[in-house]
């Protein structure tokens, strides 16, 4: 069979896909009940799709375990294959309808950017229902923090799941749920994870300097962030940050999909966030609302406003959605106070614009006491922003370098970077000789006692931040994970004093 694999020949797992065959029986085609990517989880019935690497191997492990067919990106020789021009497309859109999602789901709102996108996500589940006791019909979450299924929380390996564990989890939702909130990483959009789902609303934070180890360039992080607008359904609106210099690429997108682009923005847009006294409104079509704001920061209230429309989209009033987030609780590891005298802080910042964010907000916040940064760089990712990510920290009146996820590198030589980048900027190697007129840029590789020095040098009337992990409870040093959780060092400090 060397024609295209049209919908009457092909198993509904892969209709309407451009798939060529190879002499593929049709009763192989008829078989498929099932997908999968990984040739060792192989069952009869399955379509197996090969996803790079020794792709050969993997097949014939695949069809010995009783797989129907192979789908791979090149024929296989001695391997009856179906083509395709995108394996992880095909894997995606295939596991969608094995899992009964073709034929509709739970409405979806995305949530995407280098920051702000967790905050954001949270907003929106709480605001389309998440708090509510609805015997398990609440609304339900997806994201880097943890999955909520609109009655029980459970950890998250990663920000935006492969497909068949997204699709798994979407299947087994009550259908009286009101709508996900799912946050979307640049990963997942170059990678297709959500292909053949639909989105009902989109939220787009921004885009800094993050992941260009993965990337390589920021034209091909916009570019998979936009991808991600193609699953928009007709008509769906996409909140764009309006105050983001790539705002107008995202709206170009969102027309080019058929979406409506709702430019939300501090300094322009058709949503307008404006500070009244200590608090917020959101100006949208007119009308003046309340925007409850649980978090510091201007760039909390985008969050909490951009998460409020996105619940709008999908039905909720707008009234209803913003008082709602009045009850917000805090958001694990996202500016989260965890500790006084000095007050300190948690958070997840861990890209130069999302430091540099945080540390004004908390000086506009605080324009009078002391400020201590701890930040670290993680090892095997991006390089180039280490030096910046270390200026960035500098806001504070005292940053302190230390250790964040190092993974196979030497935690000494990404600090070396990070000094390496920064020119004449007095850099201290023992903190005991410090004290609370001290500024630069101090070292202390083991995260404990670099957050207990910053507390020491902040003064009990001071300001500390401990950045870059914020909700993660392990910590990677040379190959080995070990336990480590800043929320809980931090809670425990305060406890003991």
């Amino acid at each position: 069979m060397s024609d295209l694999v049209h919908a009457t020949a092909a198993p509904r797992l892969f209709a309407e896909q451009p798939l060529l065959g190879a002499g593929v029986p049709v009763a192989a085609l008829e078989a498929v009940r099932g997908v999968c990517r990984d040739s060792r989880a192989a069952r009869p019935g399955d379509a197996f799709v090969a996803m790079g690497g020794d792709d050969a191997t993997h097949a014939r492990d695949a069809l010995g375990r009783g797989a129907a067919l192979v789908v791979a990106e090149r024929a296989i020789d001695g391997v009856a294959t179906l083509t395709t021009p995108h394996a992880r497309w095909s894997h995606a859109r295939a596991s969608v309808a094995a899992h009964g999602l073709d034929r509709g789901h739970v409405a979806l709102a995305g949530v995407t950017g280098s920051a702000g996108k967790s905050t954001t996500t949270h907003c929106c589940w709480w605001a389309l229902g998440g708090g509510l006791d609805a015997g398990g019909t609440g609304a339900a979450r997806i994201g880097t923090i943890g999955w909520h299924d609109g009655a029980r929380e459970r950890a998250a390996k990663q920000t935006t799941p492969p497909p068949e564990e997204l699709h798994a989890f979407l299947a087994g939702l009550d259908p009286r749920c009101p709508g996900v909130a799912v946050e979307i990483s640049s990963h997942a959009g170059d990678q297709e994870r959500l292909a053949g789902l639909e989105l009902s609303a989109l939220a787009f934070t921004g885009l800094g300097h993050d992941h260009l180890d993965y990337h390589r360039t920021v034209a091909a992080y916009l570019d998979a962030k936009l991808r991600i607008v193609r699953l928009l359904k007709p008509g769906a609106w996409v909140v764009i940050n309006a105050d983001d210099r790539r705002a107008a690429a995202v709206a170009y997108a969102a027309h080019a999909a058929g979406a409506w682009p709702v430019m939300l923005g501090l300094a322009a847009g058709d949503a307008l966030i404006v500070r009244q006294g200590d608090g917020w409104r959101l100006v949208w079509e007119g009308v003046d609302h309340p925007l409850p704001v649980r978090l510091p920061g201007a760039f909390n209230a985008w969050n909490a406003a951009a998460g409020a429309l996105l619940a709008h989209a999908l039905g909720t009033s707008l009234p209803t959605a913003l008082a709602r987030l009045a009850t917000l609780p805090p958001v694990p590891g996202r500016l989260e106070l965890l500790a006084s005298a000095p007050l300190t802080y948690v958070d997840y910042a861990h890209t130069p614009e999302a430091i540099a964010t945080m540390l004004r907000t908390l000086r506009a916040a605080f324009p009078r006491r002391r400020l201590v940064c701890v930040f670290g760089c993680g090892g095997d990712r991006d390089r180039t922003k280490r030096a910046p990510m270390g200026s960035a920290a500098l806001i504070a009146d005292l940053a302190i370098l230390t250790t964040d996820n190092s993974r196979s590198e030497s935690p000494s030589a990404i600090a070396a970077d990070v000094v390496a980048g920064l020119g004449d900027v007095l850099v201290h190697r023992d903190l005991a000789a410090l004290d609370v007129r001290s500024s630069g840029l101090a070292v202390e590789l083991d995260r404990g006692p670099a957050i207990i020095a910053a507390r020491r040098l902040a003064g009990p009337d001071g300001i500390v931040v401990v950045a870059g992990k914020g909700h993660e409870t392990t910590q990677e040093i040379q190959g080995r994970v070990e336990p480590w959780d800043d929320r809980g060092f931090v809670a425990g400090l305060a406890v003991a004093r």
